[in-house]
């Protein structure tokens, strides 16, 4: 699972094709505990407006896959990276189980929060989600309301 989050990482960081002044690395230390691992790669295109796209590896029970998102921030503040934030996000999440069963979803909604830089480069950054979870295959099949909260830690550079 390390070895996922470092390969993601830097992948993120080789997709960043912006000039971008600023940018963070950040990861879910609390999605671990529950079988997920997660980062992503936050990146500005233009004052209080960042871009972020990120990986997750998913293994729960019998059944694991991996996802893809990207988001779009509009900062409150007039400072990319700090304070309050909301915007647009989409997904992609694919899974398999044991049996060979598998299921694609796409997630379409938004997410808001607030974002802190402690010191010069730590970044902590506290959110939640609601979106549109639809799709389906082998393994299920629905639409449905998708709700979360999280935390992401990081450097910010």
């Amino acid at each position: 699972m390390k070895s996922l989050l470092f390969i993601s990482a830097i992948a993120m960081l080789l997709l960043n094709t912006s000039n971008a002044q600023e940018s963070a690395v950040k990861v879910n230390p609390i999605g671990l505990v529950f079988g997920i691992a997660n980062a992503g790669y936050e990146f500005e295109i233009q004052d209080s407006r960042t871009v972020t796209v990120s990986a997750l590896y998913y293994s729960i029970s019998d059944i694991s896959g991996f996802g893809v998102g990207a988001e779009y921030r509009f900062y409150l503040s007039d400072d990319s990276f700090r304070g309050w934030h909301a915007g647009p996000a989409l997904g992609y999440l694919s899974l398999n189980d044991d049996f060979n069963n598998s299921a694609g979803f796409v997630t379409i909604g938004g997410e808001g929060g607030h974002q802190w830089i402690i010191g010069d480069n730590f970044v902590v950054d506290t959110f939640a989600t609601l979106g549109f979870l639809a799709g389906g295959g082998d393994l299920a099949s629905f639409n449905s309301v998708s709700l979360g909260l999280g935390v992401s830690v990081g450097y910010a550079w």
